[in-house]
């Protein structure tokens, strides 16, 4: 099944619902970096917190089937769930979550990638309801901050005592501690990078990296 034309489908389902302002599909289908493992996301902005009934109504028109369901966690509402064995997966947050998100970011100069994320969405996605309200938002995260790009810099530059006594590591033969200093220091690195290219980091693990390289070089 095409992934955008499903995307589009559940749109249309979240739409009828009056407390949602917008609707945005994003990660790897919304930058066409779908492989036959990609799954389509789905940013659902609210008015107002959503209940449980309004979550799962969705799902029941789509005729989909849960597999995860998770209550109101660090600002976020989410769920899992296939339609005719393509999984969605739905992350909600209030608008005004989304603004202030975008606020700490652009303005207060918050590295946290978990908050990059949210921003790099906003800044890519692809407005599938509620075009007016995702248009303002894509307007405050057009430009990346010089600031930014310095704060990044400093925050990713600090690689840890341990990488410090990664020798006494190799001697001792302590090789899961190390391989864990190593990967601490690759995604350091890669901060480095996004911070060096003035990007906002689009997932907290670096996922997508190959096709990172794509799009930049």
């Amino acid at each position: 099944m095409e992934l955008k034309k499903l995307a589009m489908r559940a749109a249309e389902q979240y739409a009828h619902i009056l407390n949602i302002e917008a609707v945005m599909l994003v990660g790897s289908v919304s930058r066409d970096w779908q492989d036959e493992f990609s799954d389509i996301e789905l940013l659902i902005f609210w008015r107002q917190a959503p209940s449980d009934e309004e979550r799962q109504q969705i799902i029941r028109q789509l005729g989909g089937e849960l597999l995860e369901f998770h209550p109101y966690e660090e600002e976020e509402w989410a769920e899992t769930y296939t339609v005719d064995g393509v999984k969605l997966e739905i992350s909600s947050f209030l608008t005004e979550t989304i603004r202030q998100t975008i606020h700490q970011v652009t303005r207060e100069l918050d590295v946290d990638p978990d908050k990059q994320c949210i921003v790099a969405a906003v800044q890519y996605g692809i407005p599938l309801y509620g075009d007016a309200a995702i248009e303002q938002l894509k307007k405050q995260v057009e430009h990346y901050p010089l600031e930014l790009q310095e704060a990044g810099i400093n925050y990713y530059s600090d690689f840890g005592s341990r990488w410090n006594n990664r020798e006494a590591l190799v001697h001792r033969k302590d090789w899961l501690m190390f391989y864990k200093v190593v990967v601490s220091v690759q995604t350091n690195i890669m901060g480095l990078l996004f911070g060096l290219n003035r990007q906002f980091i689009p997932h907290p693990a670096f996922k997508w990296q190959r096709s990172l390289e794509k799009s930049s070089g």
